[in-house]
């Protein structure tokens, strides 16, 4: 099928309303491009052509029917099932959906748009059903020479309830309406862990696809990250401060054998993260203090009654690729 007459390129973002597809949405639209989203209740951001596909139950057949109809220049694959999922879900969104939309690309041949998934740090020791399955995905989407971003810990604004900072800053947000107290527990353990804004990532996203990254890039997978490891207490105790909001900080011993839950059992990201940045002409720019002043206004403006920004997606444990 012909390509359709466009006066800008065409990105298809899988994922497109969750946490970090919304983010990848809005950095396709700023550089100028044709956004559209797939997702199972066709919500995107503004300015973003929603449809109604379910990557976990479409067979091949449909999402080459579909891809083909749409003609996209590129595709971002930003769903997936993350912490909190059963192992059941995580394979089948993590693995198998990419093993048929893969099916389904290769199957556009000469018009087969670029494709780009987005990966995780997890998949490095693969000791989980998360990493094992990103990482078949991975392996599934290098083969057949698309391009792979594996992200770190990622803050921002839209930072998911369900995860840690998220959750607290869901909280402070409650407490500043209604003037609760606020007593946040943590584990009396010294976490340092790789984080990456949201944004950041949308734009690393964005550099992969422009030539000669595109070109750089294809069949390789890539850790995105700052090589500047935070210490997640320090982040807890700059998020309250941003807030404004009097909150107490009860620190507990872990449980004897206690393996903490998501990204804060994550691994980081490895050497690779200079050479993505290299092939990408790309680098990170925001600081921690910078993602937690975004994460903190978009919940205060949306338990304001305010716009909120971008629509979350389901996380757990730290916001994680």
């Amino acid at each position: 099928m012909a390509s359709r007459p466009r006066s800008a390129p065409c990105v298809l973002v899988l994922g497109g309303s969750g946490f970090v597809g919304g983010h990848v949405c809005a950095a396709f639209l700023a550089a100028g491009w044709e956004v559209h989203a797939w997702s199972r209740r066709a919500r995107a951001p503004r300015g973003v052509t929603a449809h109604t596909v379910d990557l976990v139950r479409a067979g091949p057949g449909r999402l080459t029917d579909e891809l083909a109809a749409l003609a996209p220049r590129v595709v971002v694959n930003a769903a997936g099932a993350v912490w909190g999922a059963s192992e059941e879900e995580m394979a089948r969104a993590n693995e198998e959906a990419v093993l048929r939309l893969m099916t389904a690309v290769t199957a556009l041949g000469a018009l087969a748009p670029r494709f780009v998934q987005l990966g995780s740090v997890h998949e490095h020791a693969a000791t989980t059903v998360y990493g094992r399955t990103k990482a078949a995905a991975t392996a599934c989407v290098t083969a057949a020479g698309g391009t792979v971003l594996r992200l770190p810990n990622l803050l921002g604004p839209g930072t998911p309830e369900g995860s840690f900072l998220g959750g607290v800053a869901a909280r402070l947000a409650r407490a500043a309406r209604t003037g609760e107290a606020v007593a946040v527990t943590t584990l009396a353990v010294r976490e340092r862990r790789e984080f990456l804004d949201v944004r950041d990532a949308a734009d690393a996203v964005l550099a992969s696809t422009a030539p000669p990254a595109a070109s750089r890039t294809g069949g390789r997978s890539l850790d995105l990250g700052t090589g500047r490891p935070v210490d997640v207490r320090e982040l807890l105790d700059t998020l309250i401060r941003l807030s404004g909001v009097p909150a107490r900080v009860e620190e507990r011993l872990p449980e004897p054998g206690h393996t903490p839950p998501g990204g804060l059992s994550g691994v980081e990201p490895g050497p690779s993260h200079e050479v993505a940045g290299e092939l990408l002409g790309w680098r990170a720019v925001r600081d921690p203090e910078e993602s937690l002043r975004g994460l903190w206004e978009a919940v205060a403006g949306a338990s304001s009654g305010l716009p909120a920004g971008l629509e979350q997606g389901p996380s757990g444990g730290l916001a994680t690729g």
